[in-house]
């Protein structure tokens, strides 16, 4: 091969990449939301009821949005 990709290798190229920048987003937004949330001083250690606020914060992002994934892919079904 000269160097180009196959269009199966480019499509999973840009699946890999849309995969990523996904991941990026969802931890950006984490990380905003909860720290706003939870961090009322920062320093150089978070609090313990820091941390469980951060804990808690994430999870309950995560869950909803693995909810909303659901139901959008449910919705695409019927």
């Amino acid at each position: 091969m000269d160097g180009k990709l196959s269009k199966s290798d480019l499509i999973a190229k840009v699946k890999q990449e849309y995969e990523v920048q996904l991941m990026q987003d969802i931890y950006n937004t984490i990380t905003a939301k909860c720290f706003n949330k939870c961090v009322s001083k920062p320093g150089e250690r978070l609090a313990k009821d820091e941390q469980t606020c951060l804990a808690k914060c994430t999870d309950r992002f995560l869950e909803s949005r693995n909810a909303v994934m659901e139901s959008m892919l449910e919705r695409g079904r019927s």
